[in-house]
């Protein structure tokens, strides 16, 4: 499963806009290390959204493209630092974000009636416009921020999400380019098909 994952999320990162380094002399960092050492440590973090706690593990420089992590039902954001997804990323000099859902890894449970709007979490932390990936489970949190707010997203890589046809319906899903915005969907075409088993 570990390897299925690294490989789709490899697949995504192939869509995303390539990043170039000018090769620099590293500046001194916090503590001794270098700024690209501070740059590439993976920081366990916390912080209220709304009703919610969350935990969550960033890394990679503030400037870089922001990429947001989400996680299945088996998983947590400590599974993309296992992987070796966060390291990799960071090196590339982007800027990951991997969350914690509620109920998982180091976020609590939710209190009662509360549930979590990805819109809120990225407004919180300043991502501007982030590339999210969501597999399965974390569509149920995904669908409704990119059909929502799909001016909040750069690029959606989803990778067999939960709620495709509470969000699309039965049978095919289309979804509109023009809805989202021009170069938001990858590809060819006016529109990017998605199909799921009836």
């Amino acid at each position: 499963m570990r390897r299925v994952a690294l490989t789709v999320f490899t697949l995504a990162l192939w869509w995303m806009p390539a990043v170039s380094h000018a090769a620099e002399p590293a500046e001194p960092g916090p503590a001794g290390g270098t700024a690209e050492d501070t740059a590439l440590a993976v920081r366990s973090q916390r912080g209220q959204v709304g009703a919610l706690t969350l935990h969550w593990l960033e890394t990679g420089p503030a400037d870089g493209l922001p990429v947001l992590l989400l996680h299945g039902a088996r998983f947590h954001s400590g599974t993309w630092q296992e992987l070796g997804t966060l390291a990799r990323l960071a090196k590339a000099g982007i800027h990951a974000v991997a969350l914690d859902l509620p109920g998982y890894g180091q976020s609590p449970a939710p209190p009662p009636g509360a549930s979590l709007d990805l819109a809120e979490f990225i407004a919180a932390q300043k991502l501007d416009r982030p590339v999210v990936l969501s597999p399965s489970m974390s569509g149920h949190f995904s669908l409704p921020l990119v059909t929502a707010h799909p001016d909040q997203v750069s690029a959606f890589v989803a990778v067999a999400p939960v709620e495709l046809r509470q969000q699309f319906g039965e049978g095919r899903g289309v979804v509109d380019r023009e809805r989202l915005g021009p170069g938001r969907l990858p590809g060819r075409g006016a529109h990017a098909w998605a199909s799921w088993p009836r």
